[in-house]
């Protein structure tokens, strides 16, 4: 496993900084494939790692976080197409759950109890701690770093990988504990943020949507 994490973490460093020298050097004929292009970067990546007995998923999620650093042409056209990938993705993972998730797995006690209990301690216990030490010296205050740490919702990744132990044995009771672990998260997190940030004196605000266009 941290043979993995390794090659993924290196895949994706150096993919990264390929990928913006090509990004940089050769010019494509029309913006709009310029998203194309990033997309299929990825795939490529996620392609490299796997062969190479790496996480793609890391690979891509590392080169992601540096390439969103680094100045590079239509990157805001680029940022634009992803977020739309992204939020189709959610809802997808999410209709992917309910032809997924059986009622009645969750409602078993060796389901419902570790999931909840599992959800808990990582919201409480385990992202706080291990996260801790990566927050030191990035200019954050006190409730702010308090914020980020209480605030890691899960979501449609870990569904998604959960889905794959479905084939195996206590397959269906392994995903079903993941699922409540991100119902815990969604519904427990999820609706106390607006409280945790106003208790926390973190400032937020409602991003307001610009029409493309003026109204006539």
């Amino acid at each position: 496993f941290a043979l993995q994490m390794v090659v993924g973490v290196a895949v994706g460093v150096l993919g990264a900084h390929a990928l913006l020298q090509l990004v940089r050097r050769v010019p494509l004929p029309s913006e709009a494939l310029h998203p194309v292009r990033s997309l299929l970067g990825a795939g490529a990546l996620f392609g490299l790692a796997s062969v190479l007995h790496g996480s793609g998923f890391l690979a891509v999620f590392v080169a992601g976080v540096v390439l969103g650093q680094a100045r590079s042409p239509y990157r805001l056209e680029v940022r634009r197409f992803h977020a739309a990938l992204a939020s189709l993705g959610e809802v997808v993972a999410f209709a992917f759950l309910g032809l997924t998730v059986d009622l009645h797995v969750l409602a078993r006690s060796d389901v419902w109890l570790p999931g909840l209990v599992l959800g808990l301690v990582l919201a409480l216990v385990i992202r706080p701690v291990l996260g801790t030490p990566l927050l030191v010296g990035s200019g954050l205050s006190r409730g702010e770093r308090a914020f980020v740490l209480l605030t890691g919702l899960k979501g449609a990744v870990p569904l998604l990988l959960g889905s794959l132990l479905l084939p195996e044995a206590h397959g269906s009771r392994l995903y079903g504990v993941v699922v409540v672990v991100v119902l815990v998260s969604v519904l427990l997190q999820g609706t106390a943020v607006p409280a945790l940030a106003r208790r926390l004196g973190v400032g937020i605000r409602d991003k307001e949507l610009r029409e493309p266009y003026p109204q006539h």
